[in-house]
C-alpha cells in the first residue's frame, strides 16, 4: 500500500526507488538490496534454525551464478524495453535467462528437499525471489515450462 516503486513514500524508505527493501524495527530505518538484508538477517538471528553463513561451496557457486548470471539480465522479465544486461532483445536476454537455469538445474540433485540438500542453505534465499519473477513472467513471453524441473519441484515445495 506504498504506492509504487517512485512513490514519495516508498521513496522515503528507499531513495534508489528498488526492490528489496525491508523496513526494520530494530534499528529505525529501511535496508535495502538482498546482499545487505540477508547480512543483517544473518547476523540478528544467527544462534535461530539453520546456518545461512556462507560455508558451503555448493551454496556459494549457486550464489555466485545467480548474482552474476540471473540477476544481470533478469530485467528483461519486467523492464518495458532493452538493454537487458549486454542483450539488445528480450528474446536473446530470455534464452540466455533460461541458459542460466539450466547451468543451476545441472548442479541440483533431484528429491532433495532444498538447493543443496536436506537444510535450508544461503542459495535458497538468494534464488527463490527470482524465480517468483521467472515463474510468472516467462509464460507471458511463450515459455511455458518457466522453470526447469528440478528448480520448479523445489520452488513450489518451499
Amino acid at each position: 500500500e506504498i504506492g509504487g516503486l517512485r512513490s514519495e513514500e516508498f521513496l522515503s524508505l528507499n531513495p534508489q526507488g528498488k526492490m528489496p527493501t525491508m523496513s526494520c524495527s530494530d534499528t529505525g530505518f529501511s535496508i535495502p538490496e538482498s546482499d545487505t538484508i540477508c547480512r543483517y538477517l544473518l547476523t540478528t538471528y544467527a544462534d535461530k534454525g539453520p546456518s545461512f553463513q556462507p560455508n558451503d561451496c555448493k551454496s556459494n557457486l549457486l550464489c555466485r551464478l545467480h548474482d552474476m548470471y540471473l540477476t544481470t539480465i533478469q530485467g528483461c522479465l519486467y523492464k518495458n524495453q532493452p538493454p537487458f544486461g549486454i542483450y539488445s532483445t528480450r528474446k536473446d536476454a530470455l534464452e540466455e535467462f533460461r541458459c542460466q537455469l539450466n547451468v543451476i538445474e545441472d548442479l541440483l540433485e533431484a528429491g532433495d528437499d532444498y538447493l543443496c540438500g536436506s537444510e535450508i542453505s544461503l542459495a535458497d534465499a538468494t534464488i527463490f525471489p527470482t524465480m517468483v519473477f521467472a515463474k510468472h513472467m516467462m509464460p507471458k513471453f511463450g515459455y511455458a515450462d518457466a522453470l526447469p524441473a528440478k528448480i520448479d519441484a523445489w520452488f513450489e515445495s518451499v
